[in-house]
This record gives C-alpha cells, structure tokens and sequence, in this order.
C-alpha cells in the first residue's frame, strides 16, 4: 500500500511520540522532532509504502537520542494489560479454529496511539470479522508444510499463542517471525524472553531488521531463505499490509484491525474493522 494523504499527519505524530518518549532532555527532544520532521518532508511520496518512512524517522530519532528502544515502557504496559485481559478475552472469543483467529486478532487492537483503558474497553468485546477468509486458509493448510506466523504489537503474544499452537499441530513447522530490533511497540526476541514466552513457542526467529513491516531487501539471509521456503505466511497487523500487499504474494493472510482510513479504504472495509484475508486473490 503507498503513502496517501492523511499518513503525513499520521507519520508526523509517529515523530512527535517517538521523540516525546526517547528523552526527557526538552532540547533534545526538540531537535530529535526537527530532524524527524526533515526526514518525513524528504522521504515522503505518493510512490512510497508508510512503513518505510516509519522505519527511516525512527532510526533517526533513536540514534539521536541515544535510546534503543523508546517505547520499552510502552510495551510493559501493554504487556501487563495483556496478561490482565487474556484470560477473558478466551473466554469470550469461543472455541475453534474461528475463536483461535478471533483472540489472535483482537489482541492487534493495542495501539500506542490510543489510551488503554479505551483499548482494554474494546478488547473485551467479541470480534466479528469485516472480511473472513478463514476458511480459505485451513484449506489451504492441508496441503502446508510450513507456516510463517509475522508478529506485530508486543502485547500480541500472548493473543497469539494459542492459534500459534493449534496452527502447530497442524503442520509439520510454525515459525514464529519477531523483529531483530526495537520498533515502536513491536515484538523483539528479547520482549517475548523478558516475559517468559519464548519457550511457549516451538520456533523463534527474526526479520534481522527492524522495519515496522518488512523491508525484504533489508532482511537478514537466514530470514530470505525462510521466506521463500514457506507455504502460508500469517501476517498480523497494518504494517505487514502495507508492505505484502505491494508483492501480490498470494500464500499471505492479513490478520489485522483497519485502525486507520488509507488501510481500511485499501481493504475496502469500515475503519476499525477486523479483517482475516488473503492480500493476492
């Protein structure tokens, strides 16, 4: 998906927080804003994807401030919300390979962007899926040998890890696909260790980089020889989206919440719709 209009302001906010987060020096901070903001005016175009303006003001901003991983406090938040909810949210989603999707994706309504007590408020609600392809994917996990499982939000896994160990013994492998490096909220090797889950999850690896989507030009070879090697990808969350749906890569299924109007219109649904397609039909 490429840059429409209103991701300029989306972006620019994106700047603001990452800065607001990665020093509480009011100089810095300003100055980390202001190169942020010169990045965003020289990297943006219609012809560009929204994540890959986001991956370059990010580095900038984290390098500047001399801070690895802004939204480390962010994501211990939204942790702890998750292990508060989780519970309830089984509870509510139901059983099935339908239930397992439905808590996997409500999981994706965290969003750094919004307070969450209005985030726990709408993940106690049951899904209702816009866009339900479902049963396309477990047809076509017949016939899969390998699975890619893509992570977005840290919080996500523990939403995630029931579908991860159905999908499981499903197939012969599911590898469980985190971010080498830290990026606004996204899940790291380290965040799903921090919190005692990399053990739950029979495989672990990385992109190798640190792209709120995937830059696969950018990717580590281990990550490319995964890639090319699987059947089904699984990608949670509007980054992966913006990114996959430029490939026409048909063995990918978005699992994700539409939080913004360019992703909802891209996808033809309301904004704020759960969505569980395939990107390529």
């Amino acid at each position: 998906m490429r840059v429409a209009k209103e991701c300029y302001g989306c972006l620019e906010r994106l700047i603001i927080t990452t800065a607001t987060l990665a020093t509480d020096e009011p100089h810095l901070r300003e100055q980390a804003i202001e190169t942020g903001r010169r990045v965003l005016e020289a990297e943006f175009s219609f012809e560009r994807i929204p994540a890959t303006i986001a991956t370059l003001v990010q580095r900038t901003i984290r390098d500047l401030c001399g801070n690895p991983d802004p939204f480390r406090e962010v994501k211990d938040r939204e942790l702890a919300l998750a292990v508060k909810l989780v519970h309830e949210a089984i509870r509510i989603s139901g059983e099935g390979w339908d239930g397992l999707f439905r808590l996997a994706v409500v999981g994706n309504t965290v969003d750094f962007f919004r307070d969450l007590e209005t985030v726990a408020k709408e993940m106690r609600q049951r899904v209702e899926f816009t866009v339900n392809e479902i049963p396309a994917f477990l047809e076509r996990l017949k016939s899969t040998r390998r699975v890619l499982f893509m992570t977005d939000n840290a919080a996500e896994c523990y939403f995630d890890l029931p579908l991860y160990r159905s999908l499981a013994e499903a197939v012969e492998e599911v590898i469980y696909v985190v971010k080498a490096r830290p990026v606004q909220n996204d899940l790291t090797l380290a965040d799903l260790e921090a919190c005692g889950l990399k053990e739950a999850f029979e495989r672990v690896e990385t992109t190798g980089t640190d792209s709120p989507g995937l830059d696969i030009e950018a990717a580590s070879p281990e990550f490319k020889s995964l890639y090319s090697d699987a059947d089904l990808i699984l990608a949670k969350g509007m980054g992966y989206y913006e990114t996959f749906s430029e490939t026409e890569d048909d063995r990918v299924m978005h699992l994700l919440k539409a939080k913004c109007h360019p992703i909802a219109a891209a996808l033809g649904v309301p904004q704020g719709s759960f969505v569980a397609a395939f990107g390529a039909r």
